[in-house]
């Protein structure tokens, strides 16, 4: 599975600190966080590649997206650029 990463972007929210994970085959709409911000895209990554694979697959098919945040490094999550 591929899964398209979107960043939550916002004046009041740390870059790079909200990650919202959906299918990239099947994307659903990621829920708004706060009027005051938008999702952007951010990054395409196969499984493999990704550490939490195996969470995201069981939430997406459960509510359409997994959400990744700020106590997980992006080198963690998604390795080395």
């Amino acid at each position: 599975m591929q899964f398209t990463v979107m960043m939550w972007v916002s004046e009041h929210a740390k870059s790079g600190s909200i990650f919202g994970v959906l299918d990239k085959s099947n994307p659903d709409k990621l829920p708004s966080i706060s009027p005051k911000g938008h999702w952007e895209d951010f990054m395409t990554i196969d499984e493999n590649r990704f550490k939490f694979a195996a969470e995201a697959k069981t939430a997406i098919a459960m509510h359409g997206f997994y959400l990744i945040g700020a106590s997980v490094t992006l080198i963690e999550a998604f390795g080395k650029p």
